[in-house]
């Protein structure tokens, strides 16, 4: 018996807990599109108002579904944002949440920190959403909610692969992240999704994976298998969310991620520090070569925290607010045919600022992997349901066997006929008058040998590949599906808690940015002599005070240290390379004398 589409989406709809602070929420689309204006941008990026607000509907919305070539469809949700002083009012209104946001910066280092400055100046010359956006948003938001109070999710459901597929989509008015939590990016609309895949087990579905969408992640570190420690789960059907703070991207943990927005300007420096720290800490023994290569990748992007506390507003069963869903598909028009953003363009060449596409689109209009292609999304097309797993596992070991078999037989036949051939060779080589011909054919033993080597090789590989099979068989046939995590590439766990002493840390993270440019800029104004000397001096200065205030003082002067001792011996190096290479002649000539007379001696 099938079960209703509906029914399934409902039995495992997840729960979504959010930071204390939130401003927006999921909610029906069918609202927003009503407080919106249509847009179209042409190529020339002239923007010509298409529908005035008030005018549309999901329904007239799905109608624009013919655009002209390099042209681009947005809506607009706020029409013009607050004007300072209102926007002054905003905040100060009565009952507005309250968030704190400690120790973003003092998580990085010194150069992350300026990078960060750089990023924040950049918003000045992109295309941004302007500032009062959000408040207005905000006040249109509230406005939707009294008209309708839903929190929606709009679902479907798909089968295929041996998998029925929960795809659960949730709709923002607005993504405040920039604004209101220190983050990336602001846009007008945002759409987040997750995916619960099920198989059949006794008679009955049963959940094995869930994957969430979250920032840059793909693939096989989006999922998670049902039984990870990592994931919590509420009365065994409903897996919690934690969702970040304005960005709206879905963790399995509580806590506060640390993200990385890398300029690509900087990767060819980025890639050549951290082949000196690999050097440092491969041949000199100072720390772990992979540690190494983590920081550096974290001195060089611009940092951000994703906030998902769960501390606040929580949504599904068991709290005190309740999903409204509605099931969607292909056959809705408004999903179907309208392949514009849903918000503000922009035109933000990084892309961050500028608005989503619907729920089956990208932003170039064409179908989303996760819309047409859940499996591969997640990486789990292939990755078969365990009952097709355990028959697959039965068969591969039989195809294994029966191809070894063949392998052997093939071994066998070629390797009498490699000891013919040798022979003949053999013949060949007595002959003096066919030498010509002995090459020839000795060439094709050799070759007629690398093939047997590589048979042999094969038959190894094959009985190797059967015994690891049998075992992996007898474990998943006991339900031991091994390590649940062994699938992540690249595992993101919340950064830990910012302890109370980090009130200097967070003190200086604040300022030292600034007041290393400021003494830079003093620097090249003063233009002092031996400017280079205090270049190095003000770096040296500041990254000691980084070092003590972090508490890492002892270990920075010690790679000072040897910094100094590698520059000097450099210098010497340059200065008296004629008397180090009369020297090394000398050593090589004692060692090789020294050498040839032990040998004669013993």
């Amino acid at each position: 018996m099938t079960v209703p589409d509906l029914e399934l989406l409902r039995r495992f709809e997840p729960v979504v807990r959010y930071t204390q602070g939130e401003l927006f929420f999921p909610s029906a689309v069918d609202s927003y599109v009503s407080r919106c204006s249509l847009w179209q941008r042409d190529e020339q990026g002239e923007r010509q108002l298409v529908a005035p607000v008030g005018s549309l509907s999901l329904e007239k919305l799905s109608r624009f579904d013919e655009l002209r070539r390099n042209h681009l469809l947005y809506l607009r949700f706020v029409q013009e944002p607050l004007r300072p002083l209102d926007f002054q009012r905003w905040r100060q209104r009565p009952g507005r949440p309250v968030f704190h946001a400690p120790g973003r910066l003092s998580r990085v280092g010194l150069s992350a920190r300026i990078l960060n400055a750089f990023f924040d100046l950049s918003l000045v010359v992109r295309g941004t959403v302007p500032q009062g956006t959000t408040a207005a948003a905000e006040i249109q938001y509230q406005e939707m909610q009294e008209e309708d109070p839903r929190h929606v999710y709009y679902g479907r459901v798909l089968r295929e692969g041996g998998y029925v597929i929960l795809h659960y989509l949730f709709f923002f008015a607005m993504n405040d992240w920039r604004s209101t939590f220190h983050g990336v990016n602001d846009h007008e609309a945002d759409w987040e999704q997750i995916f619960i895949y099920l198989i059949e087990e006794d008679g009955d579905l049963k959940p094995r994976w869930v994957a969430f969408a979250s920032h840059d992640f793909e693939g096989d570190d989006l999922r998670r298998r049902w039984d990870d420690p990592d994931i919590t789960i509420y009365q065994e059907n409903h897996p919690v969310i934690f969702a970040g703070a304005g960005s709206h991207a879905s963790y399995f943990e509580p806590g506060e991620y640390l993200m990385g927005a890398e300029p690509e300007f900087s990767k060819p420096l980025r890639n050549f520090v951290i082949s000196l720290r690999k050097f440092w800490a491969e041949q000199l023994g100072q720390g772990s070569a992979a540690e190494a290569e983590a920081h550096t990748r974290q001195l060089f992007s611009v940092p951000f925290i994703d906030y998902a506390r769960g501390d606040g507003v929580g949504i599904g069963p068991g709290q005190r607010e309740q999903w409204n869903p509605v099931l969607i598909s292909d056959e809705d028009d408004w999903v179907d045919k309208y392949r514009g953003l849903w918000g503000l363009d922009t035109r933000d060449p990084l892309g961050g600022e500028r608005a989503p596409a619907g729920p089956k689109y990208n932003r170039d209009g064409s179908v989303r992997t996760a819309w047409y292609n859940p499996l591969g999304w997640a990486g789990l097309d292939k990755v078969p349901p365990p009952a097709d797993a355990i028959t697959d596992m039965r068969q591969s070991l039989v195809t294994l066997k029966e191809e070894e078999s063949e392998v052997a037989q093939e071994i066998e036949a070629q390797r009498e006929a490699l000891r013919l051939q040798a022979l003949e060779v053999e013949a060949l080589q007595q002959a003096d008058y066919v030498s010509t011909l002995h090459k020839e054919e000795e060439v094709a033993l050799r070759e007629q040998q690398k093939q047997l080597q590589a048979l042999e090789a094969r038959r190894v590989a094959l009985r190797e590949t059967c015994r690891a099979g049998k075992d992996f068989l007898q474990r998943i046939e006991q339900g031991d599906w091994g390590d649940p995590q062994a699938h992540i590439r690249h595992l993101h766990r919340p950064e830990p808690p910012v302890s109370q002493q980090a009130r200097v840390v967070e003190l200086w993270a604040a300022v030292s940015g600034g007041l290393l440019l400021l003494a830079l800029v003093a620097l090249l104004a003063a233009l002092p002599s031996n400017w280079l000397f205090w270049l190095v001096g003000v770096g040296v200065l500041f990254g000691a005070i980084e070092a003590s205030v972090r508490g890492y003082l002892t270990n920075y002067l010690l790679n000072l240290i040897i910094v100094l001792a590698v520059i000097t011996a450099a210098i010497l190096i340059w200065e008296f390379w004629w008397l180090l290479l009369i020297i090394l002649l000398l050593a090589m000539v004692f060692y090789m004398v020294r050498e040839n007379l032990e040998e004669l001696r013993g």
